[in-house]
């Protein structure tokens, strides 16, 4: 027996933000769309519709909408460089760089040669990325290949979309964390 995985449609109605051009080539006011009382329409986990609320609600009249009165809902964020091992030590006291990897960041680091300490980090920063409306990230993780599967397992539970790699070093670390010798 054949099912049908197509998805109901989903709508959501509330504030809407979201960015519609590069700021680099068009006044800030250009590249921003907002729409204080919008219409967000799914249909196969895809954008149908987006618009005015009182532009769509008529096309829309029997699909349940779920409101979020107050709220500004956008598109979700990516953070393009973030290091997932550095969750521990966040607001940590700021030295110089090499004093501060040395004294929190390395010593941190050789924690995640544990996949279930770094599954345990990784849930935690994960979570927080969600919290904060980031929904993609190019992630740095350890050189240790656990920390790796960790986080990409913890990212597909959430069903994330996540680059992420070990972090290469070959100076300024102990040789626990140096990936390759420079010559």
């Amino acid at each position: 027996m054949v099912t049908d995985s197509i998805q109901p449609r989903k709508a959501f109605r509330g504030a809407l933000l979201d960015f519609v051009d590069d700021p680099f080539y068009v006044s800030e006011a250009e590249s921003v769309r907002y729409i204080p009382d919008g219409l967000l329409v799914l249909k196969d986990g895809k954008i149908e519709a987006l618009g005015h609320y009182e532009d769509l609600k008529d096309f829309y009249a029997d699909v349940a909408i779920v409101a979020y009165p107050g709220m500004v809902l956008t598109p979700g964020l990516i953070d393009t460089h973030i290091h997932f091992p550095q969750t521990e030590m966040i607001a940590a006291y700021g030295e110089q760089l090499l004093e501060w990897l040395s004294k929190y960041t390395f010593p941190t680091e050789r924690k995640f040669q544990s996949k279930d300490y770094a599954q345990q980090v990784a849930a935690i920063f994960l979570d927080e990325l969600l919290r904060n409306g980031t929904t993609t990230a190019l992630v740095f993780a350890t050189v240790f290949p656990e920390s790796v599967d960790a986080f990409f397992e913890e990212a597909e539970r959430r069903n994330l979309r996540m680059i992420a790699g070990k972090v290469m070093m070959d100076r300024n670390a102990p040789d626990f964390l140096k990936t390759c010798r420079s010559t």
